[in-house]
């Protein structure tokens, strides 16, 4: 085994994601590829520590990846080897499982491979420090003693050791360092000036600017899954966290560096009180006021204003100005007012000297993957003896886009591909035939709109629906009449999934199928017609009338509705003389009258024989009700004459009102119907509205079997 070999190995069983991964990091490093948890193992056991990361699936054939973790801390290798898991499962209960077992990160599928690649190398970077730690820290003490000036030994001791440290613990290569030296000596020498009861030589100032550096280093002793967890800490990780001011003080004392007692004590009480608070809510004393040593003070507002200035795993810079503004408004805890007046003399001068801490410029060295249909097509034999990832990842992806491609064509479905972030879409070649536009297609939403290709108010429905999806919830579902090559339209089932990008939380990709059920939904909509029509006049039948009128009587902003029961007097007549079916066509006759004579809001339907009803809701007043039943009666008179035989028939109208006479359909049925009979009996070819005395005639009816 080579010491110096590089190796991260990427375990998955799709070849197309480890190839994808391997594409990132195979300039820097020999990539080994494993696709089943049994073999992570037999790698690690043979390359051991020149393996420097593991890329982790959790769903694998043999060993799945909480079977590889548990292995791994079973031989101690987890110690040496840093595991990050990619994976598409983002549940809270799969992280803490990883995070338990161990890992040093997670990253959810699809991920950005630049903050991939930027969060793996910052891990293999603290894991080379974290064991490169104890060694170095022997060397400097080791160095320390030939020294010949004491201060000079403690001072290098301190950076180099520290500079270890806190680049295990944050990979910022000593910069944070270098800031917390220069915001302690600006803090002390404004302080000394402004306050001469803090009376210090300018040799004291150095040795607590120096000691500041110090005031970390318990932070190796805490857990990595603690440490480097890059979300909120619980409750129980913040105890553990808080360990580090008391461990910092017994690595100090296992140092055995007895030469500077004086520097040793700065040393110390710097690493145990810089997280009390003036206000004796601090740790892990809770020591208040002047009980803190003011070097401890002055490192603890260093520190807090270089974590907000500084990013963090758990959270982004903040600029100067906010900083500034969160300390002085107490947000970040309570601190000596003497120390407070010292930062607003000395902030801008911290703003304007302070080293800037500078990064490589993104994706600087990074070549992305970028499809192109101009690869030359390969056979599967030639996989093996691909010059490069790129060539072997892009043929992996022509065979998935093949893959999809046939299967869309099987399924007679049509695939697309919504890219949220550039409002373009891409369909499959299906597409082209059935509607004929562009497989793919460029400002989405306005060529939408332009074509007609969705109706108005569907798309409208369809743009609500992208807005609602949430990670929790990703997918929809939607009927869609579009619009066909010929102009014509046909209705298709649109089922869609989100993509949400993993690091944003933002929806970046809607994937999904379109699926032709035209002929589905015209069967539907034949039966649906044949189950809430009449045959024979195409208006609704008693049970549809029922649905819809209960549904209209149960809206409570309703304000009035009527029912009107309209019978045909002597149409017995027409069916004895002119024999049943030239009674058929006087009832179509009948119900085109009727229909001319509604609004679209009413609902009408044939309950009998040669019975009808008429809903109208929100009518107005008494009188509109009056006039559309005078309009029924003059219509409904009709006289027909066949072979010398004669016969007169006209309508008769009962009416009801809600709420006055009812407030259910079924009260307002029998009323309307008591009404009906009454006029029927009274004479002929008019309307009558229910009232109380109509109650009292007796009569017997036949439609609401009533006795009354």
């Amino acid at each position: 085994m080579n010491d110096n070999e590089k190796i991260i190995l990427i375990a998955d069983d799709i070849e197309l994601n480890r190839a994808i991964i391997a594409e990132i990091f195979n300039k820097n490093y020999r990539i080994i590829e494993v696709e089943n948890g049994r073999k992570v193992l037999d790698a690690i056991a043979v390359h051991g520590r020149a393996i420097k990361m593991v890329l982790l699936d959790i769903i694998m054939p043999e060993m799945d990846g909480y079977e590889v973790l548990q292995a791994m801390a079973g031989n101690g290798w987890l110690k040496q080897i840093p595991v990050i898991i990619i994976t598409s499962d983002s549940s809270e209960k799969a992280a803490l499982r990883c995070y338990n077992l161990g890992v040093s990160d997670m990253v959810k599928k699809p991920f950005n491979p630049e903050i991939v690649r930027r969060r793996v190398e910052n891990v293999i970077e603290l894991y080379a420090h974290k064991f490169d730690l104890e060694t170095m820290i022997k060397k400097q003490i080791t160095t320390m003693e030939e020294q010949e000036a004491r201060l000079n030994q403690a001072n290098s001791f301190v950076i180099d050791a520290l500079s270890t440290v806190i680049e295990f613990r944050s990979g910022e290569s000593g910069q944070h360092i270098q800031r917390m030296r220069g915001l302690t000596r600006y803090l002390t020498n404004n302080l000394v000036h402004l306050y001469p009861e803090y009376d210090m030589e300018p040799a004291m100032v150095e040795a607590v600017a120096s000691a500041a550096t110090m005031h970390d280093i318990g932070k190796i002793a805490i857990p990595d899954s603690v440490l480097l967890k890059p979300g909120k800490l619980t409750d129980k990780e913040f105890e553990v966290m808080k360990t580090h001011t008391i461990r910092g003080c017994e690595i100090l004392e296992t140092l055995d560096y007895t030469q500077d007692e004086d520097y040793f004590k700065l040393c110390y009480e710097i690493c145990r009180y810089h997280h009390e608070r003036w206000d004796g809510k601090g740790y892990p004393e809770g020591l208040r006021e002047d009980e803190i040593p003011i070097w401890a003070q002055i490192v603890s507002l260093a520190d807090v204003y270089d974590a907000l200035t500084s990013e963090r795993v758990y959270k982004p810079p903040y600029s100067h100005e906010q900083a500034v503004t969160m300390i002085l408004n107490g947000e970040c805890g309570v601190f000596n007012p003497k120390l407070i007046a010292c930062f607003k003399e000395c902030v801008n001068h911290i703003r304007d000297n302070l080293d800037e801490n500078t990064e490589k410029t993104a994706g600087e060295g990074l070549v992305p993957y970028r499809p192109s249909s101009h690869v030359k097509p390969l056979r599967l034999t030639d996989i093996e003896e691909m010059d490069t990832i790129s060539e072997r990842v892009m043929w992996l992806l022509e065979v998935e886009q093949e893959k999809y491609r046939v299967l869309s064509e099987m399924s007679g479905e049509i695939i697309f591909d919504y890219n949220l972030l550039s409002d373009r879409i891409e369909f499959s070649e299906k597409a082209s035939d059935i509607f004929g536009m562009d497989t793919q297609i460029e400002h989405f939403i306005k060529r939408i709109q332009e074509s007609g290709f969705i109706e108005q108010e569907q798309f409208k429905e369809l743009i609500d629906s992208i807005k609602k999806i949430t990670p929790e919830q990703p997918f929809f579902r939607q009927e869609l009449r579009l619009k066909l090559k010929d102009s014509s339209y046909e209705w298709y089932d649109l089922y869609a999934n989100a993509i949400f990008d993993s690091d944003m939380g933002r929806c970046i990709s809607i994937l999904g199928k379109i699926t032709n059920i035209h002929e589905r939904k015209k069967r539907s909509d034949l039966l649906y017609q044949q189950a809430n029509t009449d045959p024979l006049t195409g208006l609704f039948n008693r049970n549809a009338l029922n649905e819809h009128i209960y549904a209209v009587l149960a809206d409570p902003v309703l304000k009035n509705a009527a029912v009107m029961i309209i019978d045909l007097d002597n149409f017995k007549a027409v069916n004895d003389n002119f024999g049943h079916l030239y009674g058929d066509g006087v009832l179509k006759e009948i119900s085109r009258e009727i229909r001319e004579r509604v609004r679209e809001t009413d609902i009408i339907g044939r309950i009998g024989g040669d019975e009808f009803v008429v809903f109208m809701e929100n009518y107005g007043d008494e009188s509109v009700l009056e006039k559309r039943a005078e309009a029924f009666c003059r219509a409904l008179r009709k006289r027909y004459e066949e072979d010398d035989v004669e016969c007169a028939i006209s309508g008769s109208i009962g009416i009801a009102c809600f709420p006055r006479d009812g407030k259910t359909y079924d009260e307002l049925l029998v009323k309307a119907d008591q009404a009906l009979y009454y006029i029927k009996k009274e004479h002929k070819n008019d309307y009558a509205f229910y009232r109380d005395e109509i109650r009292q005639t007796h009569f017997h009816s036949v439609l609401s079997e009533v006795d009354a």
